[in-house]
Order: C-alpha cells, then structure tokens, then sequence
C-alpha cells in the first residue's frame, strides 16, 4: 500500500459532500487493511458504520504525479482516538476493499434532477422530488408532515429510470431541516452493476443537458 500515516487523501460519498465535493482527511495510522483517518474537513460524525465510500490520494513518481483510489467501508468511529503524540482526537476507521488504481475525484459528481429528466423516488408508497443524484447516492426532499427519518437508517425505495424499476436500499446520512421541508442525504446500499451502469450514463446525459442550458 502506497499510501502512509501522514498522508493527505479525499474521501468521495456523494451524500456526505455538498455537490459531490470531496472531503478532506489525514490518515493517522495504517494497519494492513485496516486505516485510522482523522475527522473529515467538513466533518461528518457521528457516520453510521458499514458505509462504503471511496479514498484517494495523490502518488508521486519522479517528476509526475498520479492519483490513485481504493474503495473501502467505515467500520468503527472513535471519540477519543490516542495518537502517537499522547494528543486524543475524534477519528474513523476504515477497511479497505481492494488495491489502490487510478482514480478520478468525479466518481461521486451529482447532478440535478427535474420533473424532466424521467428519474423518480419512492420510499414505501409516497414519491419524494429528487434534489439531486449520483451514481452512489441521493438528495431527496420529505415534508415535514411525514414521519422523519432516523439518520444511519436503511430504507427500502423503488428508483425508477426511464420508466425501469430499480428496486434498492439507502442508508440516510444526513437530515437537513430546510424552510418548508426537510433535505434528506443518503446514500445507495450495493446499488449493484446494472445500476451503476444505467444511472452512469443517465448522469452523464443530465451533466450534458445542463451544460448545453448554460451556454
């Protein structure tokens, strides 16, 4: 493993970045497959374990530089973590699930969705207007009328793309308490490839769409 204790690396789950922005960590120990990371910048406790999420960070060659990424689940989150100073600081502990390759930090670009981009939400019978999407996670709203949601809970949806079904579970991450209704971040469950792979390209034809109302 390339990456070392004192290394810099940005950490992709779409759901937990504004606008799919990475967040910023330092790794403070390294531990075969098993990595202690210091509270993201902007911070993210208390984060439900189990969460799987993507790390990068920058290899340097020679006089070149490479980005390289592995995926990884958060297992354990620490308070009071003891680092080799004697200082305790929050921290969270990953485990990593493959090797690292190249990487690309627009893994989790969202992009927004409209009453026309043909993408729809149902959790339990009701539908809720997405915010925006990526292919790792969802913004979606729920109305205060509703039974809020607990953050770290799994629920059971229906994403429906061009009229396919996709049955799947999310986790909810965060519950933003807006104006006139709540913002509820969360982030996809083993999606599965065939997801991915249409909502990759789905994203992609939105990412366009949008760039062409811009110009």
């Amino acid at each position: 493993m390339s990456v070392k204790p004192g290394s810099s690396v940005m950490i992709n789950l779409d759901s937990l970045s504004a606008r799919g922005s990475p967040l910023k960590a330092v790794i403070y120990d390294v531990e075969g497959t098993r990595i202690i990371l210091s509270q993201t910048s902007p911070p993210i406790l208390p984060t439900p374990a189990k969460i799987r999420i993507s790390i990068s960070y920058l290899l340097k060659e020679g006089n070149s530089t490479r980005r390289l990424g592995f995926s990884a689940v958060i297992s354990e989150f620490h308070d009071n973590y003891k680092l080799v100073s004697g200082e305790r600081v929050p921290a969270l502990v990953v485990e990593i699930s493959d090797k690292p390759k190249d990487a690309s930090l627009r893994k989790g670009f969202r992009v927004r969705a409209s009453s026309h981009s043909a993408i729809s939400l149902t959790v339990g019978e009701k539908e809720h207007a997405i915010i925006d999407i990526s292919v790792s996670g969802i913004r979606f709203i729920q109305h205060f009328s509703d039974p809020a949601f607990t953050p770290g809970g799994k629920l059971t949806c229906l994403l429906i793309i061009d009229d396919q079904p996709y049955p799947l579970q999310i986790t909810v991450i965060r519950i933003s308490e807006m104006r006139v209704a709540r913002h509820i971040s969360a982030a996809f469950v083993e999606a599965g490839k065939d997801l991915e792979a249409v909502l990759g390209k789905k994203i992609l034809i939105l990412e366009r769409e949008e760039l062409s109302r811009k110009l």
